[in-house]
């Protein structure tokens, strides 16, 4: 079963997508489910849930919590039960919240973690390194469009080092373009929020890429190609 587990709709602050539209998109491109993961929230979880009575594929509901160390795709059995993270510990937008703190919390409530984009130096916190500590994640995202290759091959690396799987997501939230370029293979039909949950924990799937095959690199060149990038980024440029 193939599912992009990392979308985003008009409920994402960020985002201007109608999650029909998504939904009509993605079942053209042959995918069999979608998971809505909103930016720091499942409010309007019922309202993605409800689409599910006009619409062929399945669809489950999650969130990317942004923190001090990271991006993380979250799925709890009942989202709707969930509590919100502004709830838990109140607005972010003074600092972001401390992975230190809301893992933990998160996974005692029941959430399936999956840490996302984990090397993408876009992101002005990413997780980097900090993600081989973890002890609680169910998956990596391995393959997502919108970074580097360099940041994807880190991130398996990292999954390798964990001895966790690696997910795929597109990601999409600009634009309906962005669909159609990864997703997740699952040995098993997922046919619930709770299944989806379920089989995460149990590993049985693996990252795919949809579209262009990548150009494929040596080992070790990945890593050459992250520090060459950030010893460029710092160098100055004077106004001629």
């Amino acid at each position: 079963m193939l599912i992009d587990l990392h979308v985003h709709s008009y409920l994402s602050r960020d985002c201007q997508l109608d999650p029909r539209a998504v939904l009509s998109r993605a079942e053209g491109f042959g995918l069999d489910g979608v998971a809505f993961t909103e930016t720091n929230t499942q409010d309007g979880c019922d309202e993605l849930f409800d689409l599910q009575r006009s619409s062929k594929l399945r669809i489950f509901v999650g969130l990317e919590l942004a923190t001090d160390k990271g991006q993380y795709l979250c799925f709890f059995e009942k989202p709707e039960r969930a509590p919100e993270p502004v709830q838990l510990w109140g607005s972010n937008r003074e600092k972001p919240w401390s992975a230190d703190e809301c893992l933990p919390r998160l996974a005692s409530l029941g959430a399936a973690i999956v840490a996302a984009r984990p090397f993408d130096r876009e992101f002005p916190t990413p997780a980097g390194d900090y993600v081989k500590s973890l002890k609680l994640l169910s998956a990596v995202e391995v393959y997502n469009p919108k970074v580097r290759p360099g940041a994807n091959e880190l991130a398996i690396e990292a999954a390798a080092q964990l001895k966790l799987p690696g997910v795929g997501g597109s990601d999409t939230r600009s634009s309906l373009d962005e669909l159609g370029y990864a997703a997740t293979l699952f040995k098993k039909p997922v046919s619930s929020q709770a299944g989806l949950v379920t089989a995460l924990r149990e590993g049985a799937f693996h990252a795919v890429q949809m579209g262009e095959l990548p150009h494929l690199r040596r080992p070790g060149e990945a890593r050459t190609e992250e520090a060459q990038a950030r010893k460029k980024k710092k160098k100055r440029r004077w106004p001629r």
